[in-house]
C-alpha cells in the first residue's frame, strides 16, 4: 500500500471554495469508482483567519493513481497552489499504525 498526503492552509474566507471543490472531486471519484483507492479529505481547525486541509490518498499495491485521470482532481490540484499561496506537492508518508475493523 502506498500513502500520500497533501496538507495546506488557506484563508478562512476560502473555506467554502475549497469545500465545494472537494465535493466535486469526491462526486467524480464516486462516479469513477476506482478499485484499490481510499481517499480522505479533512479540515482541521479554523482560527477565524486560517484553516488547514489534509487530503490522504491510499492506494493498494500496484494500483494506479486514479486522480491523475479525473478532470475534477486535476482542477483541484491546480487550485491548491492558489489557496495555499505556493505549490503544495503530494508527500509520501509511512503508516506506523492503523486500526480498521
Amino acid at each position: 500500500m502506498s500513502v500520500q498526503i497533501v496538507r495546506f492552509s488557506t484563508d478562512a474566507g476560502r473555506i467554502p471554495e475549497v469545500e465545494d471543490a472537494v465535493g466535486k472531486l469526491f462526486a467524480a471519484l464516486e462516479e469513477a469508482a476506482p478499485a484499490g483507492t481510499e481517499y480522505t479529505a479533512v479540515r482541521a481547525g479554523e482560527d477565524g483567519e486560517k484553516a488547514e486541509f489534509l487530503l490522504t490518498l491510499r492506494l493498494a499495491d500496484g494500483a494506479a493513481n486514479p486522480l491523475l485521470q479525473l478532470p475534477e482532481a486535476l482542477a483541484f490540484r491546480a487550485k491548491v497552489a492558489e489557496w495555499a499561496g505556493a505549490p503544495v506537492p503530494p508527500q509520501p508518508v509511512t503508516v506506523l499504525g492503523r486500526y480498521s475493523r
